[in-house]
């Protein structure tokens, strides 16, 4: 089965109790919360995927991919404290960090 493995990545403080939406291809299709993982079914081919929370959202991550085959990704709040009035005004768009990885970070 082709398949699109988010993980959010555990982050102390910004959104811990909030989860985050998964949009792939302009539709929601799952939530993922702080320090979990997420699986979701794709057909093979090219897909667009972004994360939201509120007004705020990651910057939208294009992939490829095989049938058969298993994208990954990381995500984490971008923010930190000192920076939280930037980050959901100005920066509202890098909000959410969401990256494509070939294996998991420790």
């Amino acid at each position: 089965m082709t398949m699109l493995v988010i993980r959010r990545l555990h982050v102390p403080w910004m959104d811990r109790a909030r989860q985050y939406l998964v949009f792939v291809d302009g539709q929601q299709k799952a939530q993922i919360a702080n320090d979990s993982t997420v699986q979701i079914g794709v057909m093979p081919g090219e897909h667009r995927v972004e994360l939201r929370i509120d007004w705020c959202r990651s910057p939208e991550v294009t992939f490829r991919i095989e049938h058969g085959g298993i994208a990954r990704m990381e995500c984490k709040a971008n923010s930190s404290p000192w920076l939280a009035l930037l980050y959901i005004t100005v920066w509202r768009h890098k909000y959410i960090s969401l990256n494509t990885v070939d294996s998991w970070s420790q």
